[in-house]
Order: structure tokens, then C-alpha cells, then sequence
């Protein structure tokens, strides 16, 4: 039965956001224009995802498990997905650099970006969470038009997945766009390519996901969020190491051409 504590899963999303930027200024003191442009980037990226979404990718799935034995039309479907979101998320934050002075930018600029990428997705989900909740709330006889796995969701079991996958994924976020920043840096597609990579291989998952343990109902999630846990920890100790490797703000003609390992 949803109740006012659902409204801590919320809640709990916005704040990930707000204590990562909070920690990332106190820590660093980058520019705060540095979070609104990974924000823009955000927002890029979902419209062209929404605007692909409304045109190619509803007919491309339905001939994928139309012409395809039901595992490969799975997989496909998998690649297109990781790869529509690394192309498109890594991309905007490789052409607006590229395309700008940002790319004269340091280590803790480039993470700023990625936090904000990462941070506005985190506060638009949790805010769409609280105006579910707060609905339901207000019309409990909607509850019964919801799917039985949606309506397991609100059990207090359920309660911190999705704080637990806006953290790691605000990780995988930040990231994968300071990979695309560092390919502007050093004039080097190698390292967007890894972005691109990172990211096919977390959202390319969730086909797989839902095929496989879609009989699990909600407690699909779980093994779901441990995959993101997996993931965003990869992701954290890859912002150590790039920031290591990264060197101080230098455009990508001063860096030179190649990777220098500095």
C-alpha cells in the first residue's frame, strides 16, 4: 500500500543529487556554471533519445521481434539501446566541449559537468517520483489500476533502490562524460570510445534484464541494482584513475595529440 514514507524514495533521489554537488564545490570549488552546462547536456541528449524514441525505435523493436528468434532479438535490442544512450549522451558532451572554450577546462571541471549531467537526471526522477506518490496519495483508488509488479515497488523493501541507483549511476555519469571531455583534451577518440562503451554495457543490460527475470516480478530489481552498484563502482574508480591521469586545464591543441599518461 503506498504511504508518505514512499515519498522518501523521492525525496532520498533529489538529495543525491544536491549532497554530490554540495561535496564536488566544498572539495574542489569548480565553477558552478560547470553543473549547468552538464545539466543542458542532460537535457539534450533526452529530447534527441525522446525524439528517436517517437520515430525509429518503436518500429526497429517490433521488427526485431518480429523477423528474430526471441534471444537475438533480446541482445539486438540490447545493443541499440547501450549504444543509442553512449553515442548520444557521450556525444552531446564531446561536441559541446569540442565546440566551445570548456574544452580549456581541468580534472574538477570535468567531473562538475559530469556531476550536473548525472544530477539533474537524479532531481527530474525523484521529482516525478514524489508527484506519483503524491497522487496515489490523493486518489488511493488509482493504486488498483497499476500493474501487480508496479504496485510491489511501494513496499518498504523497495523503498532505497532507487537512491542506491541514482548514487552509483551519478558515478557512472560523471564518469563517462569526464571520458568525453578527456577525448577533447587530448584530441584522442580512443577515450570517447570507452565512454560509449561504459554506458552500452549499463543500459545495454536491461533488455537482457527484463527478458531473463521478468518472472521475478519486482524483485527483479534487485539483482538489476546490483549490476548498477557494480557498474557506478567502476565508474567511481575510474574517476580516480582519470583524474590522476588528466594533468591541469589545457585545450585539446596545447595537449597535443596524443594520450601522455600525465
Amino acid at each position: 500500500m503506498v504511504s508518505v514514507l514512499n515519498l522518501s524514495s523521492g525525496l532520498g533521489m533529489v538529495l543525491v543529487a544536491v549532497a554530490a554537488v554540495a561535496y564536488w564545490h566544498i572539495k574542489k570549488r569548480p565553477k558552478a556554471v560547470y553543473y549547468a552546462y552538464g545539466a543542458l547536456f542532460w537535457a539534450i541528449a533526452i529530447a534527441i533519445k525522446l525524439v528517436m524514441d517517437l520515430t525509429v525505435s518503436g518500429p526497429l523493436y517490433s521488427w526485431l521481434y518480429a523477423f528474430m528468434p526471441a534471444e537475438g532479438a533480446v541482445a539486438a535490442a540490447g545493443l541499440y539501446l547501450g549504444l543509442r544512450t553512449g553515442i548520444v549522451e557521450n556525444g552531446i558532451a564531446y561536441l559541446g566541449v569540442k565546440y566551445s572554450k570548456l574544452k580549456e577546462m581541468g580534472f574538477k571541471d570535468a567531473v562538475a559537468v559530469g556531476i550536473g549531467f548525472g544530477g539533474i537526471e537524479a532531481i527530474v526522477l525523484g521529482l516525478l517520483s514524489l508527484l506519483t506518490v503524491v497522487t496515489l496519495l490523493m486518489s488511493p483508488a488509482l493504486v488498483s489500476l497499476l500493474p501487480q509488479s508496479s504496485i510491489e515497488q511501494f513496499e518498504p523493501l523497495f523503498m532505497p533502490l532507487p537512491v542506491v541507483e541514482r548514487l552509483f549511476m551519478l558515478f557512472g555519469h560523471a564518469f563517462a562524460t569526464a571520458l568525453a571531455i578527456y577525448a577533447v583534451k587530448l584530441a584522442d577518440l580512443k577515450w570517447l570510445g570507452i565512454a560509449v562503451l561504459y554506458k552500452t554495457l549499463i543500459d545495454g543490460s536491461l533488455p537482457l534484464f527484463s527478458h531473463y527475470l521478468g518472472y521475478m516480478g519486482a524483485y527483479m530489481y534487485f539483482p538489476v541494482e546490483a549490476y548498477v552498484v557494480a557498474m557506478g563502482s567502476i565508474g567511481l574508480i575510474g574517476l580516480y584513475w582519470l583524474g590522476k591521469k588528466y594533468g591541469g586545464a589545457s585545450d585539446a591543441h596545447k595537449a597535443g595529440d596524443k594520450d601522455t599518461g600525465h
